[in-house]
């Protein structure tokens, strides 16, 4: 049953007046209209809402009940109005975003950490895949946003560079390099060295052929795996690795991280990456902090 909301609200006011002088005043009807409504509304749900004499008006247990019912709508409808606009504005809603799994050692915690301090109306939901897969989720409206290595990026996804560290050398604290606080690539290409595996980490493997070629010289790739498990392999004693530099929080009571100098240095990156059909104000809002936090970073 529909119930006009113009007798719902002539009712609620009688019910916080209790005095249809009041109520009339309020509502700004005269007496007679105002108790048609009344009558108009007990009519339609079939009970009687108000007692009434020549001198009081009192609810009836089914008034209270449809008073506070009112109420509780009235509230409803506020929420609803101001999640609407939270939504609108980025405040509130749900953002999925998919993150590459080296993503996780930058700064993208903290830039998570502040959003939902910042959001917490807004529901993140991660999705942890390799970056090559995320232009299609995003194509298909699975990703709201991308955190993915730049090459992966289709231009028409407008990505926007976020993070950007330099690749360092990881090595047992008890190799003769560790002390050193630089190397050059031409030293760490005499070392047995981790590489990364094509199939698994397809961004690190190309980023790390181009510092050998850069360097000119031939590697001595021993093993190949992944981040993390490169570093347990260092750890080990299977080689060296050349691995991000955010990587260096890890492992850091076997391990020893030396930057790297000169030809073939190089710098891993990272973008956001955002369908422009499929616009979400919360993306906005969360580049907004990665940004900061990169400025903060200097």
């Amino acid at each position: 049953m529909l119930i006009d909301s113009r007798l719902l609200q002539v009712f609620s006011v009688v019910a916080e007046e209790l005095h249809f002088g009041r109520a009339a005043q309020r509502l700004h009807l005269s007496q007679p209209p105002l108790s048609q409504s009344v009558r108009k509304l007990e009519e339609a749900l079939g009970v009687q809402l108000l007692e009434r004499t020549t001198r009081t008006v009192r609810l009836t247990a089914a008034g209270v009940e449809l008073q506070r019912r009112i109420q509780q709508m009235e509230a409803e409808h506020e929420a609803t109005v101001r999640h609407v606009r939270q939504a609108a504005s980025g405040e509130a809603g749900q953002l999925t975003i998919g993150l590459t799994p080296s993503a996780a050692y930058s700064n993208v915690p903290q830039a998570l950490f502040a959003f939902r301090q910042r959001y917490p109306g807004v529901m993140l939901d991660l999705q942890e895949m390799n970056s090559s897969e995320m232009p299609d989720a995003l194509h298909q409206r699975r990703l709201d946003l991308a955190l993915l290595r730049p090459p992966f990026a289709d231009a028409d996804l407008a990505p926007v560079l976020l993070y950007s560290e330099p690749m360092v050398l990881a090595l047992r604290r008890d190799h003769p390099l560790a002390s050193k606080r630089w190397v050059t690539m031409e030293q760490v290409l005499d070392l047995p060295l981790v590489g990364y595996a094509r199939e698994r980490s397809r961004y690190f493997s190309q980023v790390l052929r181009q510092m050998i070629e850069a360097a000119g010289k031939p590697a001595n790739i021993v093993q190949e795996s992944m981040i993390p498990t490169i570093l347990t392999l260092v750890e080990a004693g299977f080689g060296a690795a050349v691995v991000p530099a955010s990587l260096a929080r890890m492992r850091m009571d076997i391990l020893a991280y030396v930057g790297i100098r000169g030809r073939g240095a190089f710098r891993a990156e990272l973008a956001a990456a955002r369908h422009p059909d499929h616009p979400n104000p919360a993306v906005d809002a969360f580049v907004a902090i990665m940004r900061e936090i990169k400025q903060q970073a200097g």
